[in-house]
């Protein structure tokens, strides 16, 4: 049996990480999700646990979702989130190979990327 595609959900928004984490748990057959409102509770998570996904809001307090995406390995996929489109620097998200969505987030769109994740990880098991 494969081991949970390991999944981390970051905003100060509860409702929604609480959105995030039930349509991700709906489209995944294996998604294990830690979800955080704290953006340093996830960063200390992030400090010592492998993930294969992140997806995170931008603009949080005390640390935004840029520097949450530079904590995790260049396998993981990432994806950040905003409200705050013009802010981002298209060219850093490129850099970190990571994917953007302003809010509100397209669900469908987030679970194929789930899926891929799960495709990708499944290709390094075997």
């Amino acid at each position: 049996m494969a081991r949970p595609l390991e999944v981390v959900v970051v905003d100060d928004e509860e409702q929604i990480t609480d959105l995030l984490t039930m349509a991700i748990q709906f489209t995944s057959r294996t998604a294990q999700v830690h979800a955080f409102n704290d953006p340093l509770a996830a960063r200390e998570y992030l400090l010592t646990h492998p993930v294969d996904v992140i997806i995170t809001d931008y603009k949080m307090p005390s640390y935004d979702g840029i520097e949450l995406l530079k904590l995790v390995s260049g396998d993981t996929t990432k994806v950040l989130i905003s409200g705050y489109v013009s802010e981002i620097a298209e060219e850093k998200l490129n850099e970190m190979r990571a994917v953007f969505f302003e809010k509100p987030v397209p669900i469908k769109t987030l679970g194929r990327i789930i899926a891929e994740a799960e495709l990708k990880q499944d290709k390094f098991a075997s």
